[in-house]
């Protein structure tokens, strides 16, 4: 296939959406299969799509100037897919098909070499965090004890504990963001922000 030509870019700039569609049609697929590898769900994979491409539209008079257009791409696609994770791994529904899927133990290599980065991410953005942060996080995520059983551990409140987790995965996130890029960036959030 014949990557998308200047001057459809140009067009696209110029509010051509006939050109627009021919774009739309040519990254399409690239975007969702990077979508479904993380949500895991062909409904919000598609609403993913539709909402990036939103956001290319609503951006095009910058597309003329744009050097490298699938970076450009990836990174407004990558940015909302995180934005999306975050609001969804609230839910447990979602958090269940994902842990689900991130516990499957003969993922094909090129999985287990993403989720090994991701861990190890995860893993320096801890060691960055203040000692009660680092200490209230392992406890949740690697011992798995609830919030309640952290309180008591540590015989602190347990609005304690929820506003030092909410400062360690915000510490975590921020970290990840300045430390990684593509599908590692969203494996390590993923493993960051799901409870053990």
């Amino acid at each position: 296939m014949q990557p998308i030509s200047k001057d459809i870019i140009k067009s696209i700039a110029g509010g051509d959406e006939s050109s627009f569609r021919a774009f739309f049609d040519f990254y399409w697929d690239h975007i969702y299969s990077v979508a479904f590898v993380f949500t895991k769900s062909e409904q919000l994979s598609e609403e993913i799509v539709q909402e990036v491409f939103v956001k290319v539209w609503l951006k095009r008079e910058q597309l003329a100037t744009v050097i490298d257009m699938e970076s450009w791409l990836f990174i407004i696609a990558r940015n909302h897919i995180l934005n999306v994770l975050q609001k969804k791994v609230k839910e447990d529904a979602f958090l269940k098909n994902l842990e689900d899927y991130f516990s499957i133990a003969n993922g094909s290599p090129e999985d287990l070499l993403f989720k090994k980065e991701a861990e190890e991410l995860v893993n320096n953005a801890v060691t960055k965090l203040p000692k009660q942060q680092q200490l209230i996080y392992s406890l949740s995520r690697i011992a798995g004890l609830s919030q309640e059983e952290i309180a008591t551990k540590l015989n602190i409140s347990k609005n304690t504990v929820k506003s030092h987790m909410n400062k360690a995965l915000n510490s975590i996130r921020i970290y990840i963001e300045s430390n990684s890029a593509g599908i590692s960036l969203v494996y390590a959030v993923v493993t960051a922000f799901l409870s053990k």
